[in-house]
């Protein structure tokens, strides 16, 4: 009888450098359809006359399907690795483009609740093939993946914000003809490795419940350090604007300062990748909250522009530097479901973090948002450094 080992195809770990290109340029695509929905909330509120207390869900209706519904495509992922689930993300997210052109709230909220689908099929598979692409430099071709997802997010905004300004409502669902293109050539593009998967693997790591309880067992404690990051990282991009207005600085000031800090994040995630390949990843989570929660604590108490913005950029930097090494490190600590980990430390973390926000924003009713603010962010990053340091060490590093 044929031995399990012979059915692989054994082939040298390389550094796919064009395929790992293909990937990045359909994440950006992919996330960039959810850049399009924040510019025009206000826009729908008034055409559809949707009250305030409806307008908060509309992220969360996105995020339901899209953050939750990851571990569901995950353990798909894990057993299929089909490009058709990478091709639905651009098609079903760039659903959003034509938000504009419904007539009814419950018709928004079911194109959302579908367009979030699409996140769902792409970023689990995604992330498994990131790190198939990165050979041996895992940490570096991971964080190169989520660094495009975070353009992505940027360019959506800002394009759909252009298109509205130029060519008014009417122009917005034109926008995703090039992501509708991206995730058509998805079906067609090779994007496989060569490597085989063992024809028993199904079968030695069934997937069903039990392996969504033992993924979160041996991830516990690597998710609840995103979970903290996440929610000094969404504090930031949340409150920061409301906050330095407070402080007694423009509006401007409040966005110029986001600006910097999500473009050290992109280059902070990308450093922490390659550093995560040299030092291991453990090293980097704890460096990044060692060194990110005291900037931005420095950041947020100064009343100096030049240093309030100097340690920002910094925080940044060291915040997102352990994004993608955490997707790497839990993929390592459970190769055998290594999609279904991808999808709990990122849709998973960003589904409940977000819901964290509307908590922190009562709190910072009640107690005002320049005392809740910087105790939050330091809290949090302290918690999250005491239980990085209790991270056991992989056998490569």
């Amino acid at each position: 009888m044929q031995s399990d080992k012979s059915v692989a195809i054994k082939t040298k770990p390389t550094f796919h450098r064009k395929k790992l290109s293909f990937l990045v340029i359909a994440h950006i695509a992919n996330d960039s359809c959810f850049g399009f929905l924040s510019p025009i909330i206000p826009i729908l509120k008034e055409m559809l006359n949707i009250p305030l207390s409806l307008v908060g869900f509309l992220g969360p209706t996105l995020a339901a399907t899209g953050a939750l519904g990851q571990p569901i495509f995950g353990m798909i992922a894990d057993r299929f690795q089909k490009n058709w689930l990478l091709a639905l993300g651009p098609v079903l997210g760039g659903l959003i483009a034509f938000a504009t052109t419904v007539n009814s709230i419950p018709m928004l909220f079911l194109l959302l609740f579908v367009a979030g689908l699409g996140s769902a099929c792409f970023h689990p598979i995604a992330s498994v093939r990131a790190v198939q692409f990165s050979g041996k430099r895992k940490g570096l071709g991971v964080s190169i993946y989520i660094a495009g997802g975070r353009m992505g997010v940027s360019l959506g905004a800002a394009m759909a914000t252009f298109v509205v300004t130029k060519f008014g409502v009417e122009g917005l669902p034109y926008t995703c003809i090039v992501v509708f293109i991206i995730g058509f050539l998805l079906l067609f593009l090779n994007l496989d490795t060569g490597q085989e998967i063992h024809k028993k693997q199904s079968e030695k790591n069934p997937i069903d419940l039990k392996s969504l309880v033992t993924v979160f067992r041996s991830l516990m404690g690597l998710w609840f350090i995103n979970y903290f990051r996440t929610v000094v990282t969404m504090s930031i991009s949340f409150y920061l604007s409301i906050y330095l207005i407070e402080k007694g600085n423009s509006f401007a000031d409040g966005g110029f300062s986001i600006s910097f800090f999500l473009l050290a994040a992109a280059i902070g995630g990308i450093c922490g990748g390659y550093f995560s390949d040299l030092f291991g990843r453990r090293s980097v989570i704890i460096l990044s909250l060692l060194i990110g929660t005291p900037c931005l604590g420095i950041s947020l108490y100064s009343n100096d522009i030049f240093i309030r913005l100097l340690f920002l950029i910094l925080s940044g930097a060291a915040f997102y530097s352990q994004m993608g090494v955490s997707v790497t490190y839990a993929q390592e600590m459970i190769p055998e479901h290594a999609a279904l980990a991808s999808s709990f430390m990122l849709g998973v973390v960003w589904f409940c973090s977000s819901m964290t926000m509307p908590l922190i924003g009562v709190i910072a009713d009640y107690f005002g948002i320049l005392i809740v603010m910087p105790i939050t962010c330091i809290f949090f990053g302290t918690f999250g450094l005491l239980l990085a340091l209790r991270l056991p060490k992989l056998e490569n590093f």
